[in-house]
């Protein structure tokens, strides 16, 4: 690309000036370069998550308590409150609003959280009722998982 940029002058001499050219090709070049780096390093994959199918639907027919936990949910992958509530049976959990029959189920549900995404956030929010060990119980199960950010609600 050549321009014919001339500038007057102010002296008695007139001479042609060169005409100007610029370079385009190391511009496109480096323009080049930094578009296949960029592409390079991205990564064009989708994160793999746990997917839901009829056979986790199942229960055993024995009834046995060794079948695996439910698979999570689009919303549990996003934010998992635990909700731990004190009642005359005991502590029970509830996991983004589903009620747990009783505390120690809590723990596979996690697990499975976690093996499908371990940077998850977790709040658990116990009631004024709960003993401290059980909320420290939930929050060890949460952490051994494998669960990087867990957190403890409070009330004023």
């Amino acid at each position: 690309m050549k321009t014919d940029y001339s500038l007057a002058s102010t002296g008695g001499s007139r001479r042609p000036r060169r005409p100007l050219e610029i370079m385009m090709t190391p511009m496109i070049d480096v323009i080049f370069l930094l578009l296949v780096f960029f592409l390079a390093t991205s990564s064009f994959q989708l994160i793999e998550q746990l997917m839901p199918s009829g056979l986790s639907q199942l229960s055993s027919p024995t009834g046995n308590s060794a079948q695996a936990p439910p698979e999570p949910t689009q919303d549990q992958l996003d934010q998992v409150i635990v909700k731990l509530e004190h009642t005359e049976a005991g502590t029970i959990a509830n996991l983004n609003g589903a009620r747990l029959a009783e505390l120690a189920h809590l723990r596979p549900r996690l697990q499975a959280i976690s093996e499908a995404r371990p940077d998850v956030p977790v709040v658990i929010d116990p009631d004024p009722e709960v003993q401290a060990r059980e909320v420290i119980t939930a929050y060890d199960w949460a952490r051994m998982a494998g669960l990087s950010r867990v957190y403890l609600a409070t009330r004023k």
